[in-house]
């Protein structure tokens, strides 16, 4: 009886915590959204994400030539 109680509240927090970063994932985009449209007053999440997603990685960036000296 304690095994299937136990298994259920483990059940509840795990979709819980699945719901809670769904929601914030969601959230974000639709920041993103509005703040790419420009249709409401910009945000400071939206405007802080667009600039963390336009970074550049080591991977992006060109091939450095070697100096000719």
């Amino acid at each position: 009886m304690i095994l299937v109680l136990g298994s259920i509240v483990a059940v509840f927090l795990a979709g819980s915590t699945c719901g809670i970063f769904a929601m914030l994932v969601i959230g974000i985009h639709a920041e993103e959204r509005r703040y790419v449209r420009g249709g409401a007053a910009p945000s400071r999440v939206g405007a802080v994400s667009q600039r963390v997603l336009r970074t550049q990685t080591c991977d992006d960036l060109p091939e450095r030539s070697p100096a000719g000296r």
